[in-house]
C-alpha cells in the first residue's frame, strides 16, 4: 500500500462506492500513513465522492445491499482473507435480501 499509495487513491475515480476495509501488514513493521483511514482519505482527497471505511467485516452485506443494484459489479481486491469474504458475500446478500422483506411486510 505505502509504495502505491498515490495510485490507489485514483485508480477508484471511476467506482461509484468505494468501502475500504482494515490493512494488516504482511508480517512486516507498521508502515505510518499505510492504513485504512489514510487510504480512505487519500480517495477522497483526489476527488472520488463516495468511499468509506468499513467498520467490520459483518457491516460488508448490509453496506453492499444498500448500495447495489441489479447489474452492478461487486469487486472484493485485496490480500489475506479477502477472498473467502467475497465467497461468501453472495450467500449474504441473498440473507440481506430475505431480512428486507421480511422487514418490508
Amino acid at each position: 500500500l505505502h509504495d502505491l499509495f498515490e495510485g490507489f487513491c485514483t485508480c477508484f475515480n471511476e467506482a461509484d462506492t468505494v468501502l475500504i476495509a482494515d490493512v494488516y501488514e504482511a508480517g512486516e513493521t507498521p508502515i505510518e500513513g499505510a492504513c485504512r483511514d489514510s487510504l480512505v482519505e487519500g480517495i477522497r482527497e483526489h476527488g472520488h465522492r463516495d468511499v468509506s471505511a468499513l467498520p467490520s467485516k459483518a457491516d460488508l452485506p448490509r453496506l453492499i445491499a444498500a448500495a447495489a443494484r441489479p447489474g452492478d459489479l461487486v469487486v472484493c481486491l485485496g490480500a489475506g482473507d479477502i477472498t473467502g469474504w467475497a465467497y461468501a458475500l453472495p450467500e449474504q446478500l441473498d440473507a440481506e435480501l430475505v431480512k428486507a422483506k421480511g422487514t418490508a411486510a
